[in-house]
């Protein structure tokens, strides 16, 4: 586990993450293509809560987030 910016590979030290910053989360797809960063997406594997759409800058605690490498 490597630090980054005083965040490990599972969120801060506080276990609050967001979806975009995991790279489990994909944006729904749309005729348009994606436009924002706040846009509806979906996590690939067991999701927070259980439900399929997620939004990306939502705080929420998740025992699967996988950090972005940046």
């Amino acid at each position: 586990m490597s630090e980054r910016d005083g965040k490990d590979e599972r969120g801060g030290s506080n276990g609050i993450v967001r979806c975009a910053e995991c790279t489990h989360f994909r944006y729904f797809q749309n005729e348009k293509g994606h436009n924002s960063p706040h846009a509806l997406g979906k996590c690939r594997v067991e999701s927070w809560d259980g439900n399929r759409g997620q939004w990306p800058m939502f705080q929420h605690p998740c025992k699967n987030f996988l950090g972005v490498d940046r």
